[in-house]
């Protein structure tokens, strides 16, 4: 139909039905030399045109190349109906010319439309700030504003790949993994220029494309001079992405680049703020409890909070039994299963000599799936996605005491540096909870050991109280757990039980042994044991607690005791539990005057002097441990 020449070769190679066109120009100049108006030659002309973005300059070759296409055709014409033809093809050339500009117009027009909607974003959805919403909505809004059949969006990671994230367009079961590589890659990443080229030659450093695929638009997110990801469209009508789709796509990558990094920084600096904060709470269960378990406990939680994972155990080191013992767990392993874990633990060196050498020099180990069969059977682990463990060493006095293992879905080359660092924080912190524990049990030891010496004073003045103050204490810390009592209150009650009767010291020992009863003021001389009892272990710093409730185990409830006579709930409890738990015991004891009272005598005792000499809620509380226990917990 036509001369091949290089401006229609080149329209005709952008997807242009030349022969079509140039038919339907020849058909309109036909009619309007034969005097027609009628002929729909130049509409078919505009409608091949039309799709296409050409410049003005194209369309004067167009109209040209139709001239010398015709020489053949109008050699045979002569003048008169040349001139008419030459007018004809001045006519076309003008009103394709009107195409063009319209088109040109319309172009523009979606351009500036498009350019408002970047301009808006991500001010529409200003509620977030999560990268992921973003990348969605991102990739969404690429494919709207350009027409692609989908959209995937690509991060660029510091080793220099690009990791693909999210996509939009896939339908039904399609799943697939998307790779850049080669040019398309070097291009997007070092020189941050688009990427546009045919499905077919794309597929060579694009791989995972659809079949149907036709067009491959890349467009680099750049902040500050530096790719932090890139964008792939696809497209599948026939055509390539128009110039001003390219100019689109790239207007949008700037904004959604910069919307991206500022949600990045927000969930990096909220992701430390987090981590922060959940230390400083671990620091703070640290100091306000001296219970171990108590602060291993919220530790190995707050971890699983924290870093997303799906379990946290912290194993101890049992010497004796050569083990690991898991000591505080959180995660998804059922009761059951925790207690038969707890049972057996893990033998030392079933870790390996190499995993062993690491852990015990400091340094974490990153046990993959295949392996992480030394914590729980391998189905449980699959069936909740364990990809791997992480396990820091936890050490005492430059001594391995245990390991802090997090059981994470995720492959081990997808941990980053920053999480492993979050960890190694946590376990410095399970560290020194467990140093502090070790600490605080060496100097509890020494106390004990202190106080009972005290108390075997007593006992060598009065034979009869021998293991009295044993069994009070015994009796006393049943009370106080079956009451809620914290940590610190019962500590300072298992002094105070044990030195209750140290002011004994200071009675005459043939007052203490007396087979009879006591005159007036015999008892009297008695009474004053709370008072010298008090001014002994005044001078002891670590007895400071422990000194209101032996200064005050013989108050009566009624007010009617001594050393000060205080009433009710001024008494201290501990107190008030050590009088029920004292007079108990000596109820249940042989006694120079007498021998000991069978333990329902002593019960009905104990509910006589409910509210005069005792606290009922104290001798409540005794009464029902005493019939869980079905008769006498420690003296039956």
């Amino acid at each position: 139909m036509f001369v091949p020449g290089s401006e229609l070769e080149n329209l005709a190679n952008s997807g242009m039905n030349v022969n079509k066109f140039l038919a339907s120009v020849l058909d309109y100049i036909s009619d309007d030399s034969n005097g027609s108006s009628g002929g729909t030659g130049l509409e078919d002309a505009r409608s091949v045109l039309g799709p296409l973005t050409i410049e003005w300059k194209s369309i004067t070759s167009l109209v040209n190349a139709l001239g010398r296409s015709l020489l053949g055709y109008l050699e045979e014409r002569g003048e008169s109906e040349l001139s008419t033809i030459y007018r004809g093809l001045i006519r076309a050339q003008s009103q394709l010319f009107d195409t063009y500009l319209e088109e040109e117009r319309n172009r523009r027009e979606d351009v500036w439309r498009h350019q408002k909607e970047i301009d808006r974003f991500p001010d529409t959805i200003a509620t977030t700030l999560d990268p992921a919403t973003l990348m969605k909505e991102g990739m969404a809004r690429l494919k709207l504003l350009t027409g692609a059949k989908e959209a995937c969006f690509f991060k660029v990671e510091p080793e220099g790949k690009l990791v693909h994230q999210i996509e939009e367009g896939l339908t039904g079961d399609e799943s697939r993994e998307l790779k850049i590589s080669g040019e398309a890659a070097r291009r997007i990443i070092e020189e941050g220029e688009p990427y546009c080229e045919e499905a077919e030659r794309a597929r060579f450093c694009v791989k995972g494309l659809k079949p149907d695929a036709q067009y491959v638009l890349l467009v680099p997110l750049v902040v500050r001079g530096r790719t932090t990801a890139a964008a792939l469209l696809c497209g599948g009508n026939g055509s390539s992405f128009k110039p001003e789709s390219m100019e689109i796509a790239a207007s949008f990558a700037s904004r959604l680049a910069v919307a991206m990094e500022n949600a990045e920084l927000h969930s990096r600096e909220q992701r430390k703020i987090k981590e922060t904060v959940a230390l400083l709470e671990i620091a703070r269960a640290i100091n306000s409890t001296l219970d171990i378990q108590e602060i291993l406990d919220k530790m190995v939680q707050m971890t699983v909070d924290l870093c997303g994972v799906v379990m946290c155990v912290v194993y101890l080191l049992d010497e004796e039994r050569g083990r690991f013992v898991p000591g505080a767990y959180y995660g998804f392993i059922e009761d059951a299963l925790w207690e038969e874990e707890r049972d057996q633990g893990i033998g030392i060196y079933a870790l390996g000599q190499e995993y062993l050498s690491t852990l015990r020099g400091g340094d974490p180990v990153i046990i993959p799936s295949e392996q992480d069969n030394l914590f729980l059977p391998p189905e449980l682990m699959y069936e909740h996605g364990v990809d791997m463990v992480l396990m820091f060493p936890l050490s005492s006095r430059e001594r391995m005491t245990g390991i802090f293992a997090i059981f994470y879905p995720k492959k081990p080359e997808d941990l980053e540096q920053s999480e492993i660092e979050v960890v190694r924080a946590i376990a410095a912190q399970a560290s020194l909870a467990i140093e502090n524990a070790a600490l605080y049990e060496d100097i509890e030891r020494s106390y004990f050991s202190t106080v009972s010496a005290l108390a075997k004073a007593i006992e060598v003045k009065d034979p009869y109280t021998h293991g009295h103050s044993e069994r009070v204490t015994e009796y006393a810390l049943l009370i106080a757990e079956a009451m809620r009592l914290d940590e610190r209150e019962r500590q300072k009650l298992k002094y105070a039980a044990t030195l209750h009767d140290i002011g004994k010291i200071g009675i005459a020992g043939r007052v203490l042994n007396k087979p009879g009863s006591l005159t007036d003021e015999e008892y009297t001389h008695v009474k004053t044991h709370p008072l010298l009892g008090d001014s002994i272990v005044e001078p002891v710093e670590f007895l400071q607690g422990p000194r209101p409730i032996i200064l005050h185990h013989h108050e009566r409830f009624d007010g009617t005791g001594y050393p000060d006579g205080l009433k009710g709930r001024r008494i201290p409890l501990c107190a008030r539990i050590l009088a029920v738990a004292d007079a108990f015991e000596a109820m249940r004891s042989d006694r120079p005057y007498r021998r000991a009272l069978p333990l329902e005598i002593a019960k009905t005792e104990l509910m006589k002097n409910s509210g005069s000499q005792f606290d009922p809620q104290v001798v409540e509380t005794f009464l029902h441990i005493l019939e869980c226990h079905e008769g006498d917990p420690v003296n039956g």
